[in-house]
Formats: structure tokens, C-alpha cells, sequence
């Protein structure tokens, strides 16, 4: 058992807690929204009053939103508690100057702070088969592995701070682009008046299969825009992270601008709804059901 310190009890958060609470660990949680905290409360987690009872415990883990959190968390309020050889390490999405920035400062203290980025979306964190890619100190990389085990089903150290958010950037690159990819596929199914079950049956079999696919297609031929704890907004938010990835890289792509457009758009009419929606915006396409009631 270990004394968990956790951050950031969210769509992915809520169940990495429940999972490190089954495998016997104590997990202390805080929020800046307490009212998200009662579902791990009442699966045996301890609320902590500041952010002094988090860096308290042996471990500190997080799953915060975006780099304007994380600096706030870490840099204002976690860091003037940190110990020599304390371990500190989020599971969020943000840009990798931030992390280079946080784990430098943690540095100052002895203490050591990862960027370890999740993929495998809430129904990943649920099975607790996410998969991780961590940046930072090679020692806490295996400090963190054995507790990890809670929630992913796969580790991997990509070298120093900042480069697990690399990867998973290009991660969702690949997202960006594959479920812009599925909303175009869904309409075109239902323009050309293909039955969408044979379809979907053909399509899951063959080469172009995968989760992405899978996810978004199925939701979008089904008219499902029930955002299921991964929003349009919040792969908006990290694709500016992704152009300015593309940007430093000097790399030139030629379909990312495209998906981020159909994002941007769909995102500033709809900013919760799932990827699927993305149907209803893409360039020169009309909605594929415009006259339905909202899922």
C-alpha cells in the first residue's frame, strides 16, 4: 500500500482513483471543484482540505486539465510542500514547456516530477487499461510503475521532461485527424443510402479499423453527440498544444489544419459534445440529421 496524494478527479481522474483504491493504496483526493469529489468518497477515498494534505502523502498523482491547472496545482501549491526524493507526476494533457518548467523547479527541491499523459479515454480508465507515455527522471519512472499498474496496461519512458507530452500530442494528432476521418465517413454512408449496419460490419473487418473508427462512427450514424466524458472542447484545447508542436518541429501537415478547423468550428457551437457531432460541421457537408432532437 502506498499513500496516494491525488489531483484532478475528473472524467479520467474518478475511475484512476477507484482503480488505485481496489488495489489496496490509500488515496487522499482534492478538487477545485469539491462537488466532483463525492463519487470517490464514497469508494473509500479521503478528502483533504488543501493542497498541503495532498504533498503530504508519498506520492502525488493528477489528471488536471490543461497547463493553466497544472501551474496553478504544482507551481502555486504543491511545490512549497515538496520533499527531497518526493515523487510528483500528472496524467494530464498540456503543453511540454510547462513540464520542463514544473519538473525544474521540483528539481530546486530534490523532488522529481513527471509528465506522464494518459490515452485510452473514461472507458479506458474504467478497465484500467490505459497507456502511458512519461517523461522526466528515469528513477521515479520505476517509483511510478508499480502503482500505475492500478490503471494502465501499458508504461513507457520517452526520455526527458516534456517528451511524454510529446508523444502524447502526437497521439492526438492522430486522434484530431482519425475522428474528423469518421464523421466524413458517416456521412458519406448515409448520402449514398448505405445501410449503416453493413457498413459498420465491412469497415470494423477491414484495414481501416481501429478505436478511433469505432467510436466516433458508430455514435455519428447513431446521431449520439452525448459527450461521455471526452468532449469537442477539450481536444480543442490540446490541438493548440499539437500546432505548436507542429510549429517548433518546422513540420509542415498537410490534413492537421483541416481537422483543427472542423474542431474549431464544431467546438464554438457545440463546446461539449462528443467528436461525433462533428458531422454536422463539416465544411460543405449538411448536418445529417438536422431536424433531431438533441441526445
Amino acid at each position: 500500500m502506498t499513500r496516494i496524494g491525488f489531483t484532478g478527479v475528473g472524467a479520467m481522474g474518478a475511475p484512476m482513483v477507484r482503480n488505485l483504491l481496489a488495489a489496496g493504496h490509500e488515496v487522499t483526493v482534492w478538487g477545485r471543484s469539491p462537488s466532483k469529489l463525492a463519487p470517490v468518497l464514497e469508494a473509500g477515498a479521503v478528502p483533504a482540505r488543501d493542497l498541503a494534505e495532498i504533498a503530504a502523502q508519498d506520492v502525488v498523482l493528477g489528471c488536471l486539465l490543461d497547463g493553466a491547472a497544472i501551474e496553478e496545482v504544482y507551481l502555486g501549491g504543491l511545490l512549497s510542500h515538496a520533499r527531497p526524493g518526493q515523487l510528483f507526476a500528472d496524467h494530464g494533457t498540456y503543453a511540454p514547456q510547462v513540464a520542463e518548467r514544473v519538473a525544474a523547479a521540483f528539481a530546486e527541491r530534490g523532488a522529481r516530477y513527471l509528465d506522464a499523459p494518459v490515452s485510452g479515454g473514461p472507458m479506458g480508465a474504467v478497465a484500467g487499461t490505459l497507456v502511458c507515455a512519461v517523461g522526466g527522471d528515469a528513477a521515479g519512472v520505476e517509483q511510478l510503475r508499480p502503482i500505475a499498474q492500478a490503471y494502465t496496461g501499458r508504461i513507457a519512458h520517452l526520455g526527458g521532461p516534456g517528451r511524454g507530452l510529446a508523444l502524447k500530442l502526437i497521439n492526438n494528432f492522430l486522434v484530431s485527424i482519425n475522428f474528423v476521418a469518421a464523421a466524413e465517413t458517416a456521412w458519406l454512408i448515409e448520402r449514398l443510402g448505405l445501410d449503416p449496419d453493413a457498413a459498420q460490419g465491412i469497415l470494423y473487418g477491414g484495414m481501416a479499423d481501429g478505436a478511433v473508427l469505432r467510436q466516433g462512427l458508430s455514435k455519428a450514424l447513431a446521431h449520439d453527440y452525448d459527450a461521455g466524458g471526452m468532449s469537442l472542447g477539450g481536444l480543442v484545447e490540446v490541438q493548440r498544444n499539437i500546432a505548436e508542436l507542429l510549429g517548433g518541429a518546422e513540420f509542415r501537415s498537410g490534413l492537421f489544419p483541416y481537422a483543427q478547423e472542423v474542431f474549431a468550428a464544431a467546438a464554438r457551437s457545440e463546446f461539449t459534445r462528443h467528436p461525433s457531432a462533428l458531422t454536422r460541421w463539416l465544411p460543405g457537408a449538411p448536418s445529417i440529421d438536422p431536424s433531431s432532437s438533441e441526445q
